[in-house]
């Protein structure tokens, strides 16, 4: 297999299509007729994932968080996500991001958050225009428990060995009705306020989003461990999709979220 044959089949699972349109998916570095031997799955790329690669004999990492996105303009080794991207092209390690189009697909990460804290029937909290039956975010239903217990259960799923996940609302209201969205959900509180949910769990709520919920409850929970989390869970999936080709897929052991003691 070569990286042509790997984009394929990763565009089975997460289709580009799907990616938002401010977002950056696909090759960052990396000839199409590379041959791919073995891939290495990360949330971020950091020289800790490229040495592992380089130690394993991955010749393709693939991330969730592209290296080369609006925090990056200049390719320079001035800056340290340059300065990987060129050390990863320079070692020939082709760099392949999946982001918000993995963030949407049918079986991602989302997917994923949604099962781990019991959803049911789940649909997508912002359609995509490309196939509404899937998109960013999550929504379903769980049976009803108070706000304070989703927020444990989120605890437990996604980082149990501590505790310090935000809640904002009343914390004995049950809630039934659930919305959920990996990574940095803010933007679409309004988005999970209008479909009509009890509770919306995301990371990197802001101060005011609390007003912006107009009553709906807010969880709190740490970006990186969440999608550390369903990235690793996720990986089982690349890799028996990879199965014919005889190309194995690991998930790096690097814990690669800056903020590992916010949760």
């Amino acid at each position: 297999m070569n990286l042509g044959g790997f984009l394929a089949v990763l565009d089975g699972l997460a289709p580009a299509r799907l990616a938002e349109p401010w977002d950056n998916v696909g090759v960052m570095t990396g000839r199409r007729d590379l041959p791919v031997t073995r891939v290495l799955v990360a949330l971020d790329l950091r020289a800790d994932v490229l040495d592992e690669a380089r130690g394993t004999g991955a010749d393709v990492v693939l991330v969730h968080h592209p290296p080369i996105f609006p925090a990056l303009s200049p390719v320079s080794p001035h800056r340290t996500q340059g300065a990987l991207v060129l050390r990863a092209a320079a070692e020939g390690v082709a760099v392949v991001a999946a982001h918000t189009n993995l963030d949407s697909a049918a079986g991602g990460l989302n997917d994923l958050m949604a099962a781990d804290l019991g959803l049911r029937d789940v649909e997508p909290l912002v359609p995509a225009p490309t196939d509404p039956a899937l998109g960013i975010g999550r929504v379903g239903e769980v049976d009803p428990i108070p706000l304070a217990q989703l927020a444990r259960r989120a605890t437990d799923a996604f980082c149990p060995r501590r505790a310090n996940i935000g809640l904002s609302g009343d914390a004995a209201r049950l809630v039934a009705r659930v919305a959920v969205c990996t990574g940095s959900g803010g933007s679409l509180v309004e988005a999970a306020r209008l479909a009509g949910v009890d509770a919306y769990v995301t990371g990197d709520l802001k101060y005011h989003d609390h007003d912006a919920a107009e009553g709906m409850g807010l969880v709190n929970v740490a970006h990186g461990a969440v999608e550390q989390h369903v990235m690793r869970l996720w990986t089982p999936t690349l890799a028996d999709a990879l199965g014919p080709s005889g190309v194995p897929v690991g998930f790096t052991t690097v814990d690669t979220d800056p903020w590992m003691d916010a949760c």
